[in-house]
């Protein structure tokens, strides 16, 4: 059973956003900040009813003039998505794979080299493109086409980076050097998360605790546990609920 505090918390963090919802206003870019930072805690801490209603909430977004808004709209999508993934929730899944390549299909209208867009679009077709198909096959070429534009706008962007390491980590038939090349893409973005940098409100900021993850989990596949454990606890330095770096924390504690 949740805590008191935490059913508060979780009221303090919604209230702006529902109220905003009923009256269709634009939000501020402190309110995007804060719906980046929720969706994040709602991902790692596995809270599927904290990120139901985060995208609900927001949906007027997806239309918004900012196109700040659109993304942190898809960003909050994408945390939906890639946790139904994770819990086999195949028609949440679908949804909020669909509401968030809209919503950066229509930024990308108004702004097709962003970087940032593509990169999160082509993680969002990633995920919908592993029911495979032919409608997989498709989406594995957009993801393609996206990582390039990303990759080529912004080749030190940290969170261009770790979308194209992950396609790299789960791609169907992924060889020996694209794990290495994945572990690559991990460990660049993750060293990049660590320099100091400046945004302005409402600007992504989100993939640190991811990066160090998946370096650990590619050290741990190396047989490198030194280093997969010092990578969890980083991830965990940045997201202390992180669930799935606690997981992976404990696994390495219990190999022999």
């Amino acid at each position: 059973m949740r805590s008191w505090h935490y059913l508060q918390l979780l009221s303090l963090l919604l209230a702006p956003w529902l109220c905003a919802a009923a009256s269709g206003g634009e939000r501020t870019p402190a309110e995007l900040t804060d719906l980046e930072t929720t969706a994040d805690y709602a991902f790692y801490s596995e809270d599927v009813h904290l990120l139901a209603r985060l995208v609900d909430g927001a949906a007027t977004l997806a239309d918004s003039d900012s196109m700040l808004a659109q993304y942190q709209y898809a960003h909050a999508a994408f945390r939906q998505l890639q946790r139904a993934v994770l819990g086999h929730d195949g028609k949440t899944a679908g949804r909020a794979g669909e509401l968030c390549v809209r919503a950066l299909d229509r930024l990308l209208e108004r702004a097709p080299r962003d970087a940032e867009a593509s990169a999160l679009r082509a993680a969002c077709n990633a995920y919908l493109a592993l029911g495979g198909g032919m409608r997989g096959q498709l989406l594995a070429l957009r993801v393609s086409e996206d990582l390039q534009m990303a990759s080529t706008q912004a080749p030190r962007n940290p969170r261009v980076l770790l979308t194209r390491g992950l396609a790299r980590w789960y791609r169907r038939d992924a060889t020996a050097a694209d794990r290495a090349a994945a572990r690559a893409d991990f460990e660049a973005a993750a060293g990049l998360f660590e320099l100091p940098t400046t945004s302005n409100g409402g600007e992504p900021t989100w993939g640190a605790a991811e990066a160090w993850l998946y370096a650990g989990l590619a050290a741990a596949a190396d047989g490198e546990l030194l280093a997969a454990r010092n990578c969890y606890e980083k991830s965990l330095l940045v997201a202390p609920d992180f669930a799935a770096a606690r997981r992976a924390l404990a696994a390495l504690a219990a190999t022999p």
